[in-house]
C-alpha cells in the first residue's frame, strides 16, 4: 500500500515543482478622451510629438525588421494619454516581406500632445518606411 501511495504522490510532486511563475506585463489601458481621428502624416506633429528617447547602438539586426531590402505601410493609433495603442499592417513590398507579426513586435513609441491639442485627441495615422540596401 505504501509502494502505490507513493507511486501516486510523486507525479504530483513533481508537476508542482515542474510549475513556472508567469511574469505580468503591465500594458497600459488604452484611453479615448474623444473618438480618434485619422489624419495624415505630414499632420501629426499637429497633435502628437514623438518622445526624445536616448538613441541605443544595436550589437545585431533587430528581429522585427525582416532581411533584405524593401518597403511597407501601417497604421498607428495613439490613445489620450500619448501611448501608441495598436499596429496595423496595410502592406509591403515586395507583397509579404513585412507581415502583422513583425509589424506587433515593433518597440512601441511614446508621443506628448502638441501645444495645439489641448484635448488630448486620440489618432490614427498612416506611417511609411522603407530598407535599402547597404552596398
Amino acid at each position: 500500500m505504501n509502494k502505490y501511495m507513493s507511486l501516486l504522490f510523486l507525479p504530483a510532486m513533481m508537476l508542482t515543482a515542474c510549475q513556472t511563475q508567469l511574469e505580468t506585463v503591465q500594458v497600459p489601458q488604452a484611453v479615448f478622451n474623444t473618438k480618434v481621428i485619422t489624419i495624415e502624416n505630414s499632420q501629426l506633429n499637429q497633435y502628437w510629438l514623438l518622445e526624445q528617447i536616448k538613441p541605443v547602438m544595436l550589437n545585431k539586426r533587430p528581429d522585427w525588421l525582416p532581411r533584405g531590402a524593401g518597403k511597407g505601410e501601417y497604421y498607428i493609433t495613439i490613445d489620450s494619454n500619448g501611448n501608441e495603442v495598436s499596429k496595423e499592417l496595410i502592406g509591403s513590398q515586395p507583397e509579404g516581406w513585412m507581415t502583422q507579426a513583425l509589424v506587433n513586435k515593433m518597440p512601441k513609441q511614446q508621443y506628448e500632445p502638441a501645444a495645439s491639442n489641448i484635448k488630448r485627441v486620440p489618432v490614427k495615422v498612416k506611417m511609411d518606411f522603407e530598407v535599402k540596401r547597404m552596398n
